[in-house]
């Protein structure tokens, strides 16, 4: 793999541009191989997505889904991503978690918006120094004055709690809603939704059908997970439980009578469809005899070899506006 804004970053540090003392928070943290030992004793990681959690986790790194410190750090690590609110608003948290002179340090691409965020931060605070490497920046500041006010990354659409940074952050996608008109009254028994992300499919699926005894949903994400709380709204004798999971290596087998789905294809930028075919694998290790898989996909994604292997027979309910719709039997 090329180096990158990882790279650049324990480069920096290497070179001292802050020192591994007292207490500090990485966030958007990610397990960073060759990171020094005195860094790790004094960072506390926070990650919302499972993938990277257990990665961490393996690390023996200290790992949050959501910091909330009670003591004000020496420091902050934020790792800028891909999505300028939730960049801007880590970037806040980070300076209102530290003590008066605590050493924030930003890293990110120059092809991810590091640029811009390093001049928004310019308009906000003094910057006391850069590091460019690897196609990326390293820059830091530190805290001085009073706290910023956050940014508010939470929506309600279409009656639904969503937040900047989650998949289909700005109301349910196409394919989903194309998946929820073939939620007809043979769906019931107990269902597990597999990548449910903040609730769409499990809550339309109830209000469709009283037939439904159980319901798990299962999200990698922490963020769309604790939305879905809100949004997947239980009828009497029935409770949903949610599972904080990365389905492809942690999933635990139960009977369910049905599987509904809108797996991700996506592990960076680039589809992967390796991705949407383990879901399938996992659908089919769950189910039991004539147990049912109903999905959605991108038209042009090849599962169809997958689909013959696992289960018994599929067929393609609908295609359209680029999504097939999928029921499989087992």
């Amino acid at each position: 793999m090329k180096p990158d804004y990882k790279d650049a970053l324990l480069l920096a540090l290497d070179r001292g541009i802050a020192m591994p003392e007292g207490a500090w928070c990485m966030y958007n943290a990610i397990n960073l191989q060759g990171l020094d030992t005195d860094w790790k004793q004094v960072l506390i990681f926070e990650q919302s997505l499972r993938p990277e959690v257990i990665k961490l986790e393996s690390a023996e790194s200290a790992v949050v889904p959501e910091f909330k410190g009670k003591e004000k750090l020496s420091g902050a690590i934020v790792l800028a991503g891909r999505n300028r609110k939730v960049n801007e608003n880590n970037i806040i948290r980070a300076w209102n978690a530290c003590r008066d002179d605590g050493q924030i340090i930003i890293a990110g691409d120059k092809t991810a918006g590091i640029g811009s965020l390093r001049k928004w931060i310019s308009q906000k605070t003094e910057i006391t120094d850069s590091f460019s490497k690897h196609h990326a920046v390293v820059f830091w500041f530190s805290k001085k004055g009073c706290e910023w006010e956050e940014l508010s990354l939470a929506k309600e659409i279409e009656g639904y709690h969503l937040s900047e940074g989650m998949f289909s952050s700005d109301g349910p996608d196409k394919g989903s809603k194309l998946l929820v008109e073939h939620f007809d009254k043979r769906l019931g028994g107990p269902v597990a939704d597999l990548g449910a992300g903040w609730g769409f499919l499990s809550n339309e699926l109830l209000k469709r059908n009283s037939k439904v005894t159980e319901l798990a949903l299962y999200e990698a994400d922490y963020n769309s997970l604790e939305a879905a709380k809100k949004n997947v709204h239980p009828y009497e004798g029935l409770t949903p439980t949610f599972h904080w999971c990365d389905v492809t290596s942690e999933f635990k087998k139960k009977p369910y009578q049905w599987v509904i789905m809108n797996p991700p294809f996506h592990s960076t930028r680039s589809a992967d469809p390796e991705l949407g075919k383990k879901f399938i694998q996992v659908a089919g290790s769950t189910l039991p005899s004539g147990g049912k898989l109903l999905m959605v996909a991108n038209r042009n994604l090849p599962y169809e070899d997958t689909l013959n292997k696992v289960f018994r027979h599929f067929k393609v309910l609908e295609e359209r506006d680029g999504f097939k719709v999928i029921e499989a039997a087992k």
